[in-house]
């Protein structure tokens, strides 16, 4: 697995792998956030952004929300929201253009980086519960 791991660094700059640990915690919100950066000046609302990804409409909302509270989109209230990507910093742009091409290119190596993430927060949270032999409570 390590092996796996050390692919990953390599084929994915640092910006992106710094991005992704700060801001991406699943491929669903990669997507979202690519799709939307795909179609600039389009306002979209939850429910076509779930029928163009096949998501749960729900999920793809709470996804939107974050990623507005993140700074990556704007949210526009008409009769129902509607977002679009509007970063709030133009080295945010860029570090999201860098990372769509890296999917682009490579996108089994950007999912792998997202999921060993993941691993490696679980396996930090599980390690919080083992009881070691000096634990005098225990």
């Amino acid at each position: 697995m390590k092996g796996s791991v050390r692919l990953v660094d390599e084929s994915i700059s640092d910006n992106v792998k710094r991005f992704i640990g700060g801001y991406i915690d699943s491929v669903e919100l990669l997507e979202i956030l690519l799709l939307l950066r795909g179609s600039p000046g389009r306002e979209w609302d939850p429910v076509s952004v779930s029928r163009e990804l096949r998501s749960n409409p729900n999920s793809v909302t709470m996804r939107l929300n974050h990623l507005c509270t993140r700074g990556l989109l704007l949210m526009k209230e008409s009769p129902s929201p509607l977002y679009f990507y509007k970063p709030k910093t133009e080295e945010l742009d860029l570090v999201v253009k860098e990372l769509a091409e890296a999917y682009r290119m490579r996108p089994t190596r950007v999912i792998e980086f997202i999921f060993s993430k993941q691993a490696d927060m679980l396996r930090d949270f599980s390690d919080a519960f083992k009881f070691r032999k000096d634990d005098k409570n225990g």
